[in-house]
């Protein structure tokens, strides 16, 4: 290298960028970061409204939905504006919700509520309960009154129960009927199985004869939802009414429900059976009026 090309070398000098060019790549970088956050809150808030329409199309019991209940009250302090709701029964078609004692004021609000363990309190959720069509339901979701819904798994969401916790019942006595009921709840939930439902309404059955409460009500629900056998409202009102007067209140519930969309059904005639029976009901509020 002879000493003109090394003193070129040292007299070369790095262009200067203008700040101009600096300003329009930092804005650059910074639109497509903003670019990517707004990409994946999309596919984040799109992922959830699936979720939320398959928990809602296909309902289960303990299913969560967060409600915006200033769409269906306007009688609301400023501060009370979302609220939990609970599925605790699914009868047919019809399903039974419970809201939740408080409302909120922030939708995170309501989600902490649930991850600091408030849903495990038996006083978490009023007692009044809401029987609603499940399209009616996802109208709600259409109409944005239910923006969110959630599975817990193992009765747990966000880490915590959605509800007290039950002891287990240990007994040392026999119990008719019970053994067959359980059998027929596993075979009832196997997935795997292409004669599951058969086994099913034959243990039910079975349970039901025995005369166990909780397998009466299993059977009158095969009939209700026509799973293995045709629908079959008459004779589900009939296993429901024999665990009604073993004063089983899930029976006692599920009966005024399917009896209301049973022309012949007297709900007025079963209440006056029951208390004839020696059943101790409460009933808060009927559509109809008892003779005294």
């Amino acid at each position: 290298m002879t000493f003109n090309e090394a003193l070129n070398i040292k007299s070369f000098k790095v262009p200067k960028i203008k700040p101009s060019y600096i300003q329009s790549i930092v804005a650059i970088v910074l639109l497509l970061i903003l670019l990517l956050i707004v990409l994946y809150q999309y596919k984040t808030t799109k992922a959830e409204q699936n979720q939320s329409l398959a928990v809602i199309s296909n309902p289960k019991i303990n299913d969560i939905y967060f409600v915006d209940y200033r769409l269906l009250s306007d009688k609301l302090r400023p501060t009370e504006k979302y609220r939990i709701a609970k599925v605790v029964d699914i009868t047919g078609d019809i399903v039974t919700l419970v809201y939740s004692a408080l409302l909120y004021q922030r939708q995170n609000a309501a989600i902490n509520s649930i991850s600091y363990g408030q849903l495990r309190y038996s006083d978490s959720f009023e007692t009044k309960r809401y029987n609603l069509p499940l399209s009616e339901i996802k109208n709600m979701y259409y109409n944005n009154v239910i923006y969110l819904a959630k599975r817990p798994v193992r009765k747990k969401l966000f880490g915590n129960l959605v509800g007290p916790e039950k002891p287990r019942a240990v007994s040392s006595h026999l119990i008719y009927g019970k053994k067959e009921n359980i059998t027929g709840e596993s075979y009832l939930n196997e997935r795997f199985s292409e004669t599951n439902l058969a086994s099913a309404f034959e243990y039910f059955q079975q349970s039901a004869e025995l005369g166990y409460a909780q397998g009466q009500v299993n059977l009158a629900e095969m009939y209700i939802n026509g799973r293995y056998v045709e629908i079959d409202f008459k004779k589900a009102l009939f296993w429901l009414e024999q665990a009604s007067l073993q004063s089983y209140k899930p029976a006692i519930l599920k009966y005024g429900i399917i009896c209301k969309q049973v022309s012949t059904c007297n709900l007025a005639d079963f209440y006056h059976g029951l208390t004839n029976f020696g059943v101790n009901i409460k009933v808060r509020k009927l559509d109809f009026t008892l003779d005294k």
